[in-house]
């Protein structure tokens, strides 16, 4: 639930100011043009606050301005990867943190 953070029963507060907001929902106007997959929000919630509603796009690459800056907003980026060479090299040595899922911990 969006709301005020100090609120227990809140999960989701706005971002800090109007100039993070509207970095915010540049990126993610950026990550739409840019040809990334919008798979859920994206969308400003309540017409007169700094709300940004969480964000997950997939199917991006290393180039998108999403994946390159840090937008430390409600927004995610979910990336396929071929091997684990891969990732180490163009994800985890390149820039922002992230996460690594797979089904299968052996691949080479």
């Amino acid at each position: 639930m969006a709301g005020n953070p100090l609120d227990g029963q809140v999960d989701h507060g706005p971002q800090i100011d109007e100039e993070q907001f509207n970095k915010v929902m540049t990126l993610i106007d950026s990550g739409i043009e840019q040809g990334v997959k919008l798979k859920l929000g994206g969308e400003i919630i309540g017409p007169t606050s700094f709300f940004v509603e969480p964000t997950v796009f997939s199917n991006g690459t290393d180039e998108m301005d999403i994946a390159k800056e840090e937008i430390f907003g409600p927004v995610e980026q979910i990336v396929k990867f071929k091997d684990k060479k891969e990732v180490i090299e163009h994800r985890a040595n390149h820039g922002l943190g992230a996460g690594l899922f797979t089904e299968d911990q052996h691949s080479t």
